[in-house]
């Protein structure tokens, strides 16, 4: 039990490295952009001087021109302006216009469902480092979009179409995705806070180490998704996780009443303590899969799930279907 502790506490810090990771890459991407201008400023002003330089060297009322102009210190007050002038200009108004009209684009695009132009501009918000928290995009269609490592605090996407996503390492706190269209979608290392993902549809989506705690999954479609090392912790009555990958996953503690894990691979999952009343393992795969203290489970359930006599189980429940002492 501990080591088990000990296993998905390390797990639960990887992720977080792993977000911390991709933190710093966008500031050392913000300051690579900023460095770019500068040196472009810096040519600028290297070009004025080289041009200078010719004309005093060409005529003599040139050199008593420019020699004017250096007496009265002009010139390296006008070189200071234009750095910071460049600097301001596209620190406020290059990236701010451009996100401004971004959000034009979106408002603009309310009550429809299909706007590609949405699309675009969510994803050039995302590039120009925006949270998107609180965003409000219900039944929206926003298939194949490409938002990684975006914060989706209490954002509102119900019912909203997201077929084949890129999500990845989204941040998901009290998001309303119920009845949301996530088939296929990428939502790997996503983290999932108190979230209403309630007869969302996430068939084949990719959940690998994804962080699901206190999430409401009341009769979710999870059918042929990849939720290898993930972690769940919340209501999943009536989930459906048909033919899913679920190696290793964590279910431990979680509400499965009536879930469905026909044909599921759960070798090596932790369903300790889990709820596991009415719950259909059909085929499914519980080899090395733990099933101590789980509440409501019966021999029959898992008799008929393969490997069966493979997993663990309380020393109560093992006597009930008739196992060797270990």
């Amino acid at each position: 039990m501990l080591s088990l502790k000990k296993f998905f506490s390390q797990l639960c810090n990887q992720r977080k490295l792993a977000r911390l990771f991709r933190s710093i890459g966008k500031f050392i991407y913000g300051l690579l952009e900023i460095f770019t201008i500068l040196l472009a400023v810096i040519l600028l002003i290297l070009g004025i001087i080289y041009i200078e330089n010719t004309i005093e060297q060409k005529t003599e009322w040139g050199k008593a021109f420019l020699q004017s102009i250096e007496d009265s210190q002009i010139l390296g007050t006008i070189e200071n302006i234009s750095i910071v002038t460049a600097l301001v200009i596209y620190m406020r108004w290059g990236k701010k216009k451009s996100h401004y009209q971004a959000w034009q684009v979106i408002d603009s695009a309310q009550g429809l469902q299909i706007s590609y132009a949405r699309i675009k501009a969510l994803e050039e918000l995302v590039k120009g480092g925006v949270t998107l928290k609180g965003l409000s995009l219900p039944k929206a269609n926003l298939d194949q979009i490409t938002l990684p490592d975006v914060d989706f605090k209490e954002a509102n996407l119900q019912g909203a179409k997201l077929l084949e996503a890129n999500l990845r390492g989204g941040k998901f706190e009290l998001t309303q995705l119920q009845g949301a269209f996530l088939w296929g979608a990428n939502l790997e290392d996503t983290f999932f806070l108190l979230t209403q993902l309630q007869k969302a549809n996430l068939s084949s989506a990719n959940l690998k180490n994804a962080d699901l705690e206190g999430v409401n999954m009341l009769e979710a479609n999870f059918q042929k998704a990849n939720l290898e090392g993930a972690y769940i912790l919340g209501d999943l009555q009536g989930a459906d996780f048909q033919e899913a990958n679920l190696r290793g996953a964590n279910f431990q503690g979680s509400y499965l009443k009536n879930a469905n894990f026909k044909a599921a691979n759960l070798k090596g999952a932790n369903l300790q303590e889990a709820n596991l009343q009415g719950v259909n393992f059909q085929n499914a795969n519980l080899q090395d899969t733990n099933l101590e203290k789980a509440k409501g489970i019966n021999p029959s359930q898992v008799q008929y799930a393969y490997n069966w006599q493979q997993a663990k189980y309380s020393q109560e429940f093992s006597s009930q279907l008739n196992l060797p002492e270990k």
